[in-house]
């Protein structure tokens, strides 16, 4: 499968590589590709990695805020690059990347009968908003606005936790993955738990295929 993968707020493509790079590794050996894409709009560092990456850094919608009229030129930056370097089979998302992936993936399928994606990874993901812009995506209870094969990797001790739940719960359960790998916000390099990030994903790459 060919991923599209879209980093957090205040850092970009290359920082999402290296962060996730334990998982790609062993998914790269099985067939796997990724193609990595800088946000919207240029930002301040993320204050956790000041002084240990180079600039520049991005944004896919400005941080700590409802983006509002931001999130339509976010999305359409995106949507953008799937246009020119598509097509994207599948797409993971880190905190505001995982974010827009999801609100894109919801918005995608109120007027489409094909999935933007077969296959979405969400990790320590942030919540993502209605097409407004000013309010999170919400849905009645029975409902899902993700209905595709979803794989959820979150950590415990991660302050977007709870949002990480909310987007989990936005998702069709029976083609959910859940890991939870006990953290913080990050992307575990411990060997133990990138082999259960990776064989969660294969559970829904699986499931993308129909194989399960």
């Amino acid at each position: 499968m060919r991923f599209l993968c879209l980093h957090g707020a205040g850092t970009s493509a290359e920082i999402f590589e290296i962060q996730s790079g334990g998982i790609t590794y062993d998914l790269a050996k099985k067939g796997h590709t990724f193609k990595y894409a800088n946000g919207y709009m240029e930002d301040a560092v993320e204050p956790q990695l000041k002084d240990i990456f180079p600039g520049p850094f991005y944004s896919h919608y400005p941080r700590d805020r409802a983006p509002g009229e931001k999130l339509a030129p976010a999305i359409k930056h995106v949507q953008q690059i799937i246009e020119s370097d598509g097509p994207f089979d599948a797409v993971m998302g880190f905190s505001q990347g995982a974010a827009i992936a999801a609100a894109m993936i919801a918005q995608h399928a109120q007027t489409h009968q094909e999935p933007l994606f077969k296959l979405a990874v969400f990790i320590c993901a942030a919540t993502p908003f209605d097409s407004t812009g000013n309010e999170f995506l919400s849905a009645p209870a029975g409902e899902y606005p993700i209905q595709i094969p979803t794989t959820h990797i979150v950590g415990k001790q991660d302050p977007l936790y709870a949002y990480s739940m909310r987007l989990f719960r936005l998702c069709e359960p029976g083609k959910a993955q859940f890991y939870d790998h006990g953290s913080k916000h990050m992307v575990p390099f411990d060997m133990k738990i990138t082999e259960a990030m990776v064989a969660a994903i294969e559970v829904s790459i699986r499931r993308a295929l129909g194989l399960e």
